[in-house]
């Protein structure tokens, strides 16, 4: 009898990371503001603690990939890294979900969506 080997969520070293892929690994940029205006701050903060600390390492990783190269559990740890750069601003200088006078995120509307993985190049 044969063991399934069990699929990774985000490259070795990065396990712990894991329990922020439901809420933070989202298809676009869009996707990443609607779900900082829609979650608790709490979310975000635990969310933008946990990361920061290994965003150097993660960061380091991902220089010596591609984009449109990324293997699923490559993609992922992107995905959280834009997550973790639409949060900080949140974190850093508002202490909420929201910009400080800003606008219903609402109102911009993106002409063109461009992946998050498009090949560099194209």
């Amino acid at each position: 009898m044969s063991k399934k080997k069990k699929q990774r969520l985000l490259p070795k070293g990065f396990k712990s990371l894991e329990k922020w892929i439901g809420m933070w690994v989202l298809p676009d940029s869009q996707a990443r503001t609607e779900q900082r205006h829609q979650v608790d701050y709490a979310d975000i903060e635990a969310f933008y603690n946990d990361m920061l600390p290994k965003a150097e390492k993660a960061l380091a990783y991902l220089q010596k990939k591609q984009l449109g190269e990324l293997d699923e559990p490559e993609e992922r740890l992107l995905k959280l890294m834009l997550s973790l750069a639409e949060v900080g601003p949140s974190v850093e200088w508002y202490q909420q979900n929201a910009v400080v006078d800003g606008f219903e995120p609402s109102r911009f509307k993106l002409t063109v969506q461009l992946p998050d993985n498009v090949a560099q190049g194209a």
